[in-house]
């Protein structure tokens, strides 16, 4: 299936046709990119731009039209009325969503006055159109404030404009989406998501581009692009102060490296078992892995004594541990290039060899734990990790506890990845060197 997209080129590289380009591919389709203007901008603003010459777009578009069977059309900024009146004409009869682009995040305008009634007149009727609130208020010449606001600016586009559709954008008041349809009214409730917006419009057009591409029905494909765009927003990048398109994509990579390095280390682990065995908890000992993104793999059901060597009881899972998950989590609010931590029985033999190598030990003691914390369901071991963090000037390699009524005494082991912890586990075991 295949996509076009009729957009600008973002010089930062977080919004226009990259961001399009992204996101369609980002959902298993196959993005077909036509530039129409080339802004000069970087994530400080926009410094000007330029509208390609209007028979180059026309000859853009035909092109790929000539070869590939297009299922749906997303159209961002065009620059002048000259563009639009050329996409407008390609285009007929596309499924077209219209991502109408008037102004930069910083007010800077992308397209000139002449643009804007001819992509009144051309493009908004028979396209599904997707305004955020300031685009909307110079769309309808309508102050708009509220979601009832919202939902007067969408029907204006539909049954005054002539869009097939419209979704009015929330971003710029309680984050709730407004689509008008068929008549009816269908309201996405979002939440505020820390991170960078750069990019958003650009992103959630050609997503739900892409998803109506794929059959999805209207209101379903406006779900799902918010979600899309939601996450897009909670892994955007830094370096391009934007959002990250790629991420769903990124997130199933980072899961699958994650998976198979610590079912890995957990072989590895196993093989040391007869050394490891006097180290296991009462409770069990479990080995933690988080993805760059903070989720955490553990193995479920805990590994073991089993006679004189030990075993993982079950397999490696998604979120199979929620005290090593907790403790991980907090040690990377400080430090997050730390990813992985094992537990094992604490042991004075085991902290003074720590403290003889030379790790940084530091230690909570539950004794010590504030009431709130401890009426609070989950908060010890957060509590405990950060009181441990916070003793020492330097990251700790171990933390421990004595325990408490009812609570095992316990040795955490932290490192970057799960072969740097079963190496320092190795060391404090006294293992040679080339052994396992």
């Amino acid at each position: 299936m295949a996509v076009l997209i009729i957009a600008g080129l973002d010089t930062g590289g977080g919004a226009g046709i990259a961001a399009d380009i992204k996101t369609v591919s980002a959902l298993g389709l196959h993005p077909l990119p036509i530039l129409s203007a080339v802004t000069y901008q970087n994530p400080d603003g926009v410094r000007g731009y330029h509208v390609l010459p209007p028979e180059l777009i026309r000859g853009e578009i035909r092109a790929v039209k000539d070869f590939f069977e297009i299922e749906a059309v997303k159209i961002g900024m065009l620059g002048n009325g000259e563009a639009v009146k050329i996409v407008a004409e390609e285009t007929e009869g596309l499924l077209r969503v219209l991502d109408p682009v008037l102004t930069s995040s910083t007010d800077h305008p992308l397209i000139d006055v002449e643009g804007i009634e001819t992509l009144k007149d051309l493009l908004i009727p028979g396209s599904i159109v997707t305004p955020n609130v300031p685009e909307a208020e110079k769309l309808t010449g309508m102050k708009v404030s509220s979601v009832e606001d919202m939902k007067k600016a969408a029907r204006i586009l539909v049954e005054e404009f002539g869009a097939k559709a419209a979704v009015v954008k929330g971003g710029h008041l309680d984050y709730t989406d407004v689509l008008y349809w068929n008549g009816e009214f269908y309201e996405f409730r979002g939440e505020m998501i820390e991170g960078f917006t750069h990019g958003t419009g650009c992103a959630f057009s050609s997503a739900l581009a892409s998803l109506l591409a794929k059959g999805m029905e209207l209101p379903e494909a406006v779900e799902e692009a918010k979600r899309f765009v939601e996450t897009a927003i909670r892994f955007s990048s830094r370096e391009g102060k934007c959002i990250n398109p790629l991420a769903p994509l990124e997130i199933d990579v980072e899961r699958w490296r994650a998976y198979s390095g610590l079912k890995n280390a957990v072989k590895r682990l196993v093989e040391m078992g007869e050394l490891l065995n006097p180290f296991v908890p009462e409770v069990g000992t479990n080995f933690a892995y988080a993805t760059p993104q903070g989720e955490v793999f553990a193995v479920k059901g805990r590994i073991v004594r089993y006679g004189k060597t030990i075993k993982p009881v079950g397999p490696v899972e998604l979120n199979a541990s929620d005290h090593l998950k907790r403790a991980l989590l907090k040690f990377r609010e400080f430090y997050p290039e730390v990813r992985a931590v094992i537990n094992l029985r604490y042991s004075r033999e085991l902290i003074e060899r720590a403290e003889k190598l030379g790790l940084t030990v530091s230690f909570y003691d539950r004794r010590e734990e504030p009431e709130d914390v401890k009426t609070r369901e989950g908060g010890t071991i957060p509590w405990g990790i950060e009181t441990a963090i916070r003793r020492v000037r330097e990251r700790p390699d171990v933390i421990y506890h004595l325990g408490d009524w009812g609570k095992e005494p316990m040795v955490l082991i932290f490192g970057e990845n799960p072969l740097e912890v079963i190496e320092k586990v190795k060391e404090l075991l006294d293992v040679p060197r080339g052994q396992s």
